[in-house]
């Protein structure tokens, strides 16, 4: 814009000043073609400019060049006396306010202006042209003063942008930090309802499948191991049922010590949910077989399976857990405690709803503690239709 308007002012001047003073054309409307095509270059440089360094050295050049210029036609035009200080005046405003020229390059520019026309009143040293040094000097060092003023002021609006952006940021990221840590303890739904400012969350579910899985062999494994591979091992495997977990679609609930516990059809209700814990249980065989081989090592699983009602909640305030409470947990975790190693040990409940999924042996009335005599079935590894 500053270009455009510098060439459209020295075009018209081709044609004012030769019509308003007598002047000798043959050297005035060169200089004043000659700035406008200045200009003109200065247009396409700043467009290719991309950066504001660039632009802004371009505006310098453009508009001390003028500055220059105009004291020359001052000088040839006679007018050093009465014209040539508000001329000078008006390059300068146009640098301070329509090019908005940086400090440090607009002390450059009044420099330029101060000693160009400090220079043409030594050539002619009149009280009035002192006069007007002095006054155009005063205007220099205000139009200097403002613009410092409003640079500043602009570095603060920006770097007070860059500090609420740097918040910005920062709140987010501790907001998605908060959400993985909740998410990793709680239900995604259970997290939404929490945030939403429920405190007490108990929900019951008619129809669940709840698996206990514990680690057979540990005990004595991890006191032959170091404490950090001890941790390392259970690592290896409780990631393995979590991925597997996610990938049936079932809910971890928690770990205790080497034990695992899941459900299927909690909080999300389902109908397929006795198959897919009944799948996901053969899995978790698969894999403790499969790790036990890669170490050299005698470990196997328990599991124990049963579906039935729970009620489901947080519990606490601090550390707390989403759990499951209700008879079949307490079956499903005493089907575990009577199983057999590499088998999965499933309720007459369960085995009714996947029964044209999986081969079973069955055991008989089991005694369960606390339960009474109830039938169940053993469903070895890979049996999977």
């Amino acid at each position: 814009m500053g270009a455009l308007t510098g060439l459209a002012l020295w075009l018209s001047a081709t044609v004012l000043i030769p019509t308003a003073l007598v002047v000798d054309t043959a050297v005035v409307v060169p200089i004043c073609l000659g700035m406008a095509g200045l200009n003109a270059a200065g247009y396409v440089a700043a467009r290719w400019a991309t950066t504001l360094v660039r632009q802004q050295l371009i505006g310098l050049t453009l508009n001390g060049s003028a500055g220059l210029a105009v004291l020359v036609l001052s000088e040839i035009a006679g007018m050093h006396d009465s014209l040539a200080a508000p001329a000078i005046l008006l390059v300068a405003i146009f640098a301070f306010v329509v090019l908005r020229l940086r400090f440090i390059l607009a002390f450059v520019a009044a420099g330029i202006y101060l000693v160009g026309f400090a220079s043409l009143v030594a050539l002619h040293p009149t009280p009035t042209a002192l006069l007007q040094l002095f006054l155009v000097a005063v205007a220099m060092v205000v139009g200097l003063a403002t613009t410092y003023l409003l640079e500043r002021g602009a570095r603060d609006v920006f770097a007070q942008r860059r500090f609420i952006e740097a918040q910005t940021v920062a709140l987010a990221e501790a907001h998605a930090t908060s959400e993985r840590l909740l998410l990793n303890v709680l239900p995604a739904k259970i997290a939404q309802r929490l945030e939403a400012g429920e405190t007490t969350i108990a929900d019951w579910f008619d129809d669940t499948t709840v698996l206990f899985a514990d680690l057979v062999g540990f005990t004595p494994l991890a006191t032959r191991l170091e404490p950090r591979a001890t941790r390392d091992l259970l690592d290896r495997l409780f990631t393995g049922f979590d991925e597997r977990a996610e990938r049936h679609g079932l809910e971890k609930i928690k770990t205790i010590g080497d034990a695992y516990m899941a459900v299927g059809g909690v909080p999300e209700p389902s109908s397929d949910h006795p198959a897919r814990v009944v799948a996901f249980g053969l899995d978790l065989l698969d894999l403790v077989a499969l790790v036990a081989a890669d170490l050299g090592q005698t470990l196997a699983l328990r599991i124990g399976i049963h579906t039935g009602p729970v009620v489901a909640g947080v519990v606490g305030t601090q550390k707390f857990s989403y759990d499951l409470w209700g008879d079949t947990v307490n079956v499903a975790s005493r089907l575990e405690s009577q199983g057999v190693a590499g088998a999965l040990h499933i309720s007459e409940t369960t085995w009714l709803r996947v029964r044209g999924l999986v081969e079973a042996t069955s055991r008989g009335p089991m005694e369960l503690k606390g339960r009474g005599s109830m039938p169940t079935f053993l469903v070895a590894r890979r049996s999977l239709a």
